[in-house]
Protein backbone atom coordinates (compact mmCIF):
# COMPACT_ATOMS: atom_id res chain seq x y z
CA UNK A 1 0.00 0.00 0.00
CA UNK A 2 1.28 3.72 -1.05
CA UNK A 3 1.69 5.60 1.39
CA UNK A 4 -0.04 9.02 1.98
CA UNK A 5 1.08 11.93 3.55
CA UNK A 6 -0.73 14.52 5.31
CA UNK A 7 -0.98 17.97 4.23
CA UNK A 8 1.97 20.64 5.94
CA UNK A 9 0.53 22.83 8.91
CA UNK A 10 0.75 26.46 8.42
CA UNK A 11 -0.12 29.19 11.55
CA UNK A 12 -3.53 30.29 10.67
CA UNK A 13 -5.17 26.60 10.27
CA UNK A 14 -7.12 24.68 13.38
CA UNK A 15 -6.24 21.42 14.66
CA UNK A 16 -8.96 19.75 16.47
CA UNK A 17 -8.04 17.93 20.36
CA UNK A 18 -9.88 14.50 20.68
CA UNK A 19 -8.96 12.22 23.73
CA UNK A 20 -9.39 8.58 22.28
CA UNK A 21 -8.27 7.48 25.55
CA UNK A 22 -8.02 8.30 29.08
CA UNK A 23 -9.67 11.11 29.80
CA UNK A 24 -7.65 14.03 30.73
CA UNK A 25 -8.07 14.08 34.47
CA UNK A 26 -7.30 18.02 34.99
CA UNK A 27 -9.95 20.50 33.31
CA UNK A 28 -6.42 22.66 33.48
CA UNK A 29 -4.94 20.10 31.24
CA UNK A 30 -7.27 20.50 28.52
CA UNK A 31 -7.25 25.03 28.46
CA UNK A 32 -3.22 24.33 28.70
CA UNK A 33 -3.40 22.44 25.75
CA UNK A 34 -5.41 24.55 23.79
CA UNK A 35 -3.45 27.37 24.67
CA UNK A 36 0.27 25.58 23.61
CA UNK A 37 -1.81 25.06 20.67
CA UNK A 38 -2.94 28.59 19.72
CA UNK A 39 0.93 29.91 20.86
CA UNK A 40 1.90 27.82 17.83
CA UNK A 41 -0.27 30.20 15.80
CA UNK A 42 -3.06 27.68 15.15
CA UNK A 43 -7.20 27.81 15.74
CA UNK A 44 -8.23 24.85 18.15
CA UNK A 45 -11.67 23.19 17.96
CA UNK A 46 -12.26 20.27 20.47
CA UNK A 47 -14.05 17.52 20.20
CA UNK A 48 -17.97 17.45 20.57
CA UNK A 49 -17.53 14.50 23.28
CA UNK A 50 -14.30 15.66 24.82
CA UNK A 51 -15.39 16.69 28.02
CA UNK A 52 -17.14 13.40 28.72
CA UNK A 53 -16.36 11.04 30.80
CA UNK A 54 -17.22 7.04 31.59
CA UNK A 55 -15.19 6.06 34.53
CA UNK A 56 -11.11 6.61 33.44
CA UNK A 57 -12.16 7.26 29.89
CA UNK A 58 -13.06 10.08 27.60
CA UNK A 59 -16.69 9.46 27.06
CA UNK A 60 -18.12 5.58 26.12
CA UNK A 61 -16.41 4.30 22.87
CA UNK A 62 -19.03 5.62 20.37
CA UNK A 63 -18.32 8.70 21.40
CA UNK A 64 -14.50 8.87 21.36
CA UNK A 65 -14.63 7.67 17.62
CA UNK A 66 -17.36 9.86 16.15
CA UNK A 67 -14.85 13.06 17.50
CA UNK A 68 -12.10 11.36 15.87
CA UNK A 69 -14.27 10.21 13.17
CA UNK A 70 -15.51 13.50 12.83
CA UNK A 71 -11.97 15.43 12.82
CA UNK A 72 -11.49 13.87 9.91
CA UNK A 73 -14.85 14.33 8.35
CA UNK A 74 -14.18 18.33 9.18
CA UNK A 75 -12.86 20.15 6.22
CA UNK A 76 -12.25 23.12 8.08
CA UNK A 77 -9.78 20.68 10.42
CA UNK A 78 -6.31 20.41 9.42
CA UNK A 79 -4.48 18.20 11.78
CA UNK A 80 -5.63 16.23 14.57
CA UNK A 81 -3.49 16.66 18.46
CA UNK A 82 -4.36 13.83 21.11
CA UNK A 83 -5.02 15.64 24.55
CA UNK A 84 -3.76 12.56 25.78
CA UNK A 85 -2.43 8.51 26.08
CA UNK A 86 -3.44 6.11 28.24
CA UNK A 87 -5.76 3.31 28.05
CA UNK A 88 -8.69 2.70 24.97
CA UNK A 89 -8.10 3.52 21.85
CA UNK A 90 -7.80 -0.04 20.49
CA UNK A 91 -11.29 -0.42 21.55
CA UNK A 92 -12.58 2.29 18.74
CA UNK A 93 -10.13 0.45 16.17
CA UNK A 94 -13.27 -1.36 14.67
CA UNK A 95 -15.36 1.53 15.08
CA UNK A 96 -13.00 3.68 12.60
CA UNK A 97 -14.11 4.73 9.24
CA UNK A 98 -10.99 3.89 7.44
CA UNK A 99 -12.53 4.83 3.89
CA UNK A 100 -13.14 8.16 5.51
CA UNK A 101 -9.72 9.04 6.67
CA UNK A 102 -7.61 7.45 3.14
CA UNK A 103 -9.97 9.94 1.11
CA UNK A 104 -9.72 13.51 3.91
CA UNK A 105 -5.86 12.44 5.39
CA UNK A 106 -4.56 14.52 7.94
CA UNK A 107 -1.81 14.51 10.56
CA UNK A 108 -2.62 12.86 13.64
CA UNK A 109 -0.30 13.46 16.55
CA UNK A 110 -0.15 11.36 20.12
CA UNK A 111 1.39 8.30 21.68
CA UNK A 112 1.61 6.38 24.39
CA UNK A 113 -2.15 4.34 23.62
CA UNK A 114 -2.46 6.40 21.06
CA UNK A 115 -0.05 3.88 19.13
CA UNK A 116 -2.82 1.85 18.45
CA UNK A 117 -4.40 4.25 16.34
CA UNK A 118 -1.17 4.97 14.59
CA UNK A 119 -0.34 1.24 13.78
CA UNK A 120 -4.29 0.60 12.72
CA UNK A 121 -4.69 3.53 10.45
CA UNK A 122 -1.03 2.84 8.72
CA UNK A 123 -2.44 -0.42 8.11
CA UNK A 124 -5.49 -0.34 6.59
CA UNK A 125 -5.38 3.67 5.26
CA UNK A 126 -1.24 3.49 4.42
CA UNK A 127 -1.42 7.49 6.34
CA UNK A 128 1.49 8.45 7.75
CA UNK A 129 1.24 9.62 11.54
CA UNK A 130 3.06 11.34 14.13
CA UNK A 131 4.22 9.58 17.05
CA UNK A 132 4.49 12.91 18.86
CA UNK A 133 3.45 14.19 22.54
CA UNK A 134 0.45 14.37 23.64
CA UNK A 135 -1.01 18.20 23.64
CA UNK A 136 -1.31 18.06 27.13
CA UNK A 137 2.38 18.19 28.11
CA UNK A 138 4.41 21.30 27.89
CA UNK A 139 6.74 21.04 25.07
CA UNK A 140 10.37 21.17 25.26
CA UNK A 141 12.82 23.42 22.81
CA UNK A 142 13.90 19.72 21.63
CA UNK A 143 10.36 18.11 21.24
CA UNK A 144 8.84 21.79 19.39
CA UNK A 145 11.70 21.85 17.16
CA UNK A 146 11.27 18.05 15.77
CA UNK A 147 7.22 19.15 15.70
CA UNK A 148 8.33 22.05 13.15
CA UNK A 149 10.99 19.86 11.56
CA UNK A 150 8.22 17.34 10.40
CA UNK A 151 4.52 18.92 10.50
CA UNK A 152 5.50 22.86 9.78
CA UNK A 153 8.70 23.06 7.37
CA UNK A 154 9.39 20.73 4.08
CA UNK A 155 11.65 18.23 5.89
CA UNK A 156 11.08 14.34 5.44
CA UNK A 157 12.92 12.83 8.01
CA UNK A 158 14.71 14.68 11.36
CA UNK A 159 17.50 13.20 13.44
CA UNK A 160 19.36 14.68 16.40
CA UNK A 161 23.17 13.48 16.95
CA UNK A 162 23.64 10.94 19.30
CA UNK A 163 26.09 10.59 22.20
CA UNK A 164 26.27 6.91 22.58
CA UNK A 165 25.75 5.08 19.02
CA UNK A 166 25.64 1.39 19.04
CA UNK A 167 25.60 -1.01 16.12
CA UNK A 168 23.59 -4.01 15.35
CA UNK A 169 25.86 -6.57 13.06
CA UNK A 170 23.59 -8.87 10.76
CA UNK A 171 19.96 -6.76 11.65
CA UNK A 172 17.69 -6.07 8.64
CA UNK A 173 15.49 -2.83 9.30
CA UNK A 174 12.30 -2.84 7.41
CA UNK A 175 9.25 -1.32 8.23
CA UNK A 176 6.95 1.78 7.33
CA UNK A 177 6.70 3.52 11.00
CA UNK A 178 9.01 6.01 10.36
CA UNK A 179 10.05 7.57 7.12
Amino acid sequence: MPLIRPRRLAPGQTIGLVAPSSAPNEPDRLRFAAETIESLGFRVRTGKHLHEREGYLAGSDSARAHDLNAMFADDSIDAIWCVRGGYGASRLLPLLDYDLIRRKPKALIGYSDITALHMAIQRHVGLVTFHGPVAWRALPPYTLEGLHRVLWRTETRCGWPSRRCSSVARARWTGTTAW
